[in-house]
């Protein structure tokens, strides 16, 4: 079922104010808990970006309504009153003198009523048809507008997510080396170990709070990035609730079987859509060679006389009814210069169609390369960090027992940090590559 663009607005704008009612109720001490569907649900019920482009349709339904009615027949009243202070002067020849003399009445009133209609016009029927194109393509130009605010509230969730993940192994990274802190401070009191070994550790534990309180701070920023896409004032509290693992493992299923839909993809169909309203613009001037026909109906009734009296037999009614054709015949070649440019336009808009379909398959190509090398990524930075957690724990135990170094657990510590920031930046492009792999094949967005 489609709706009407006013039903449509309608509707977004009750979403959206339901939306921003559930928000107000909470308390500022309240969180609003988002999952990533969740979270695209609300941006396109409160995204200023997608508010504005159905408000356009709902401009362009009106439109649409504003070029019919050209063609309803148009009734028009009118009253008008005239009080002559000085009557109108007429010179007559009177016995061969030129005599002025003043005629006509001192209050004269006339109300009238008038009908037009255009009852014949290609131009008008072709611009019905054209009208309701142009509200085809604020329909894409909105769908389009509601696909991008998607996409991009679904990569900064994803980033913010990532930042929240990263903040959490570092947390866990420092809990881990806080005890062996512990541990080791303990036995350099006991003489075991010197007090540099503490004091390089101690370094560790500092350079891995600072790191954290960046990641907090950047974490803050991306929920913000991500309050202001959605619509979300940003003093309201959210928080984001999907699993990193499991969107991993959605995303990781490999699928490139899919074949191109250049015809789904909202952007072609815009380009389309644009080349049949040069098509349009074009018949429309090769119609303005022929004639059209319009027609009129006028009723008026008059009041004449030297005091106001606007009884019944002082008003005199006329009508007349009459029928204009109006035939083009030379135009001083301004019309023949319109449709030769008309026709350049159409022209234009195919090598664009032309020169965006060599391209769109160029970045499907490209995406699809993307999305099967960062799988592989994943999976390989995903063994780099086993790896390292591994040897993390070796060296630990070695160290411990007095048979490692501590650069080599400074060593090991880096590299689980290194290890860990590598695989989440593997896992974005993941997502990333997945979302515009799916915009490539013109695919509606699988999450």
């Amino acid at each position: 079922m489609i709706l009407k663009p006013s039903l449509f607005v309608a509707s977004v704008l009750f979403v959206s104010a339901f939306n921003n009612q559930a928000l107000a109720q909470n308390k500022n001490n309240d969180t609003t808990t988002f999952t990533l569907v969740q979270a695209l649900d609300f941006a396109v019920a409160n995204n200023a970006q997608v508010k504005n482009a159905y408000a356009d349709l709902a401009i362009a339904d009106q439109t649409v309504k504003e070029v019919k009615s050209i063609g309803i027949p148009q009734l028009r009243g009118q009253v008008q009153y005239q009080d002559n202070i000085e009557k109108p002067v007429f010179v007559f020849p009177i016995n061969g003198v030129s005599t002025p003399i003043r005629v006509g009445n001192k209050y004269t009133t006339q109300t009238s009523l008038n009908l037009s209609w255009l009852m014949l016009d290609g131009t008008y029927f072709l611009g019905l048809k054209a009208a309701k194109e142009f509200t085809e393509m604020s329909r894409k130009i909105a769908s389009k507008t509601e696909s991008d605010v998607k996409i991009d509230v679904a990569k900064t969730y994803f980033m913010t997510l990532i930042v929240k993940e990263n903040s959490s192994l570092l947390n866990s990274t420092y809990q881990t080396l806080q005890k062996t802190y512990n541990e080791i401070s303990a036995l350099n009191k006991e003489g075991f170990v010197e007090a540099l070994d503490v004091d390089r550790l101690k370094l560790q534990l500092n350079n891995l709070q600072i790191n954290i309180n960046k990641l907090n701070d950047q974490y803050q920023i991306s929920l913000g990035l991500l309050k202001a896409k959605m619509g979300i004032p940003q003093e309201k509290p959210i928080k984001i609730s999907d699993d990193l693992n499991a969107l991993n493992q959605r995303f990781m299923i490999s699928d490139t079987s899919s074949s191109v839909s250049l015809t789904g993809r909202t952007d072609y169909q815009i380009l389309q859509q644009q080349k049949l309203l040069n098509e349009f613009n074009l018949r429309r001037f090769k119609y303005g060679k022929y004639p059209n026909l319009v027609g009129a109906l006028n009723y008026q009734q008059s009041n004449f006389g030297e005091t106001i009296d606007y009884s019944r037999n002082n008003w005199f009614g006329s009508t007349f009814m009459a029928f204009q054709i109006n035939v083009p015949i030379f135009s001083g070649f301004g019309n023949d210069a319109k449709i030769q440019k008309a026709r350049i336009e159409l022209i234009k808009s195919e090598n664009t169609i032309n020169n965006a379909t060599n391209y769109m398959n160029l970045e499907v190509f490209q995406s699809r390369m993307k999305y099967l090398r960062a799988i592989e990524y994943v999976e390989q930075q995903k063994e780099n960090l086993d790896l390292a957690n591994k040897i993390l724990n070796i060296t630990t135990i070695k160290y411990k027992e007095g048979v490692g170094s501590n650069l080599e657990l400074t060593t090991a510590n880096q590299d689980l940090k290194n290890s860990q920031t590598n695989y989440l930046t593997a896992l974005y492009d993941l997502l990333v590559a997945k979302l515009d792999y799916q915009v490539a094949l013109g695919q509606n967005i699988k999450l």
